[in-house]
């Protein structure tokens, strides 16, 4: 009776085992997914998509513009899905590992750490997962893909402009925050190979990389430079959010009211405040760009047609100059409401 029933249980375990890979569009001889035609033949192909913390402005706008993108495109196609790591480095890791095991055919990374991110995307192209790193890109992983903007370039043009709009003698401070991701440390690294370079007449107050990524760590750094120097007259930072929780803190004190304010990212309310006249400049990484272009690789990846994708997305300065154009843009995209855009100006 005994051996019955322990030969009943391994045929329920095997059975299990091919009716899960078969759901998952997997064959059993490859972990990742198997090759393109049965994956094809078995059902959509699975799609992960890694956020890195959707309680970060950008990062949240980049998750729901994927999502669109995937309902709009390939809903025949894929089985899609978001997980957020919020932004935990081993969380990251651990989801990157559940969805290899998971059978997911193609997994799209976007890092909270490109350092501790590394080893577990390697680990999931040697599985035979098609893995696309984005935002930020890891580029030095032997049959991995990558789609992303170039965050030095993205510093460097904001750097530039500083050099030339700070003021004399100007007292600045510099943000960043995400140490060890490649958008972050590029950026900044651009703005001390530019503008602290360039503008020696400026007197750098202080600089700082936050551990945390959250708007009360921005303005709480913020308030303790105003305590601890007085009058800023630039802020440079990495970030829409960081800009903001700048501006924030000092919006009502007179004292800051010709202070610049500089950042990446060209989020709906940064292009709101730049037309207002309380943030000076951002830089645009479309996220809709990102995403579609993510999501045809993924495509392109998983039917054969191509093996390996690297993408650089254009880099854009938007300043008032040129700010209308893209507040338009966001509000044909539905990123921007014409009520909110009223709101804003009132």
């Amino acid at each position: 009776m005994r051996k019955v029933l322990k030969k009943l249980t391994v045929v329920t375990i095997v059975m299990s085992m091919m009716l899960t890979m078969a759901g998952c569009g997997a064959v059993p001889s490859s972990a990742g997914g198997g090759t393109e035609e049965a994956a094809k033949d078995e059902g959509k192909y699975k799609v992960l998509f890694v956020c890195r913390n959707r309680a970060d402005t950008f990062a949240a706008r980049l998750a729901t513009a994927f999502q669109q993108y995937a309902d709009d495109t390939y809903a025949d196609e894929f089985d899609f899905d978001i997980q957020d790591a919020q932004a935990d480095s081993d969380k990251e890791n651990q989801i990157i590992e559940q969805a290899v095991a998971a059978g997911y055919d193609c997994i799209i990374v976007q890092p909270n750490d490109s350092d501790s991110q590394t080893p577990y995307v390697k680990s999931a192209v040697e599985a035979g997962v098609k893995v696309i790193t984005t935002n930020a890109g890891i580029r030095d992983i032997e049959g991995a893909s990558w789609i992303d903007a170039d965050p030095y370039e993205q510093g460097k043009v904001i750097a530039n402009l500083a050099v030339e709009n700070a003021p004399e003698n100007a007292r600045v401070v510099i943000m960043s925050c995400n140490p060890g991701n490649l958008h972050t440390e590029s950026r900044l690294q651009a703005y001390n190979d530019i503008f602290v370079a360039e503008r020696t007449d400026c007197e750098i107050l202080a600089q700082k990389i936050c551990t945390k990524a959250d708007s009360a760590t921005f303005m709480e750094t913020m308030e303790d430079w105003v305590q601890a120097y007085g009058k800023i007259d630039v802020c440079l930072t990495i970030g829409d959010d960081l800009a903001k929780a700048c501006y924030e803190v000092v919006k009502d004190d007179p004292t800051f009211s010709e202070t610049q304010y500089y950042a990446v990212d060209a989020n709906p309310d940064a292009l709101l405040r730049i037309k207002l006249g309380t943030q000076t400049a951002t830089v645009m990484q479309d996220t809709t760009e990102l995403a579609q272009k993510n999501l045809d690789a993924a495509h392109k990846l998983l039917t054969g047609e191509e093996e390996v994708i690297e993408e650089t997305i254009e880099t854009i300065l938007i300043t008032q100059e040129n700010v209308d154009k893209y507040i338009e843009y966001y509000m044909e995209q539905g990123a921007l409401t014409q009520e909110e855009y009223d709101a804003a100006l009132k």
